[in-house]
């Protein structure tokens, strides 16, 4: 792959990364504001921290709206 192809590559991944993040995000916060429990139904706290790192992780790699 040309290093013009992976850049345009890299940028894509990025800008699907703005969803990803958004729509993942929202979720997680939904499930927390409507759990009754500390525990988050269908999560064990090793996923509850996989899915924390991975969304920190995107928010760090992903290109904000509006860049190129």
């Amino acid at each position: 792959m040309t290093e013009d192809k992976q850049q345009k590559f890299t940028s894509k991944v990025r800008r699907g990364l703005v969803w990803v993040h958004s729509t993942a995000n929202n979720e997680l916060n939904r499930r927390k504001a409507d759990s009754t429990t500390v525990r988050l139904e269908g999560f064990t706290a090793s996923d509850l921290a996989d899915v924390e790192a991975a969304l920190l992780w995107i928010s760090q790699n992903k290109e904000e709206k509006g860049s190129a």
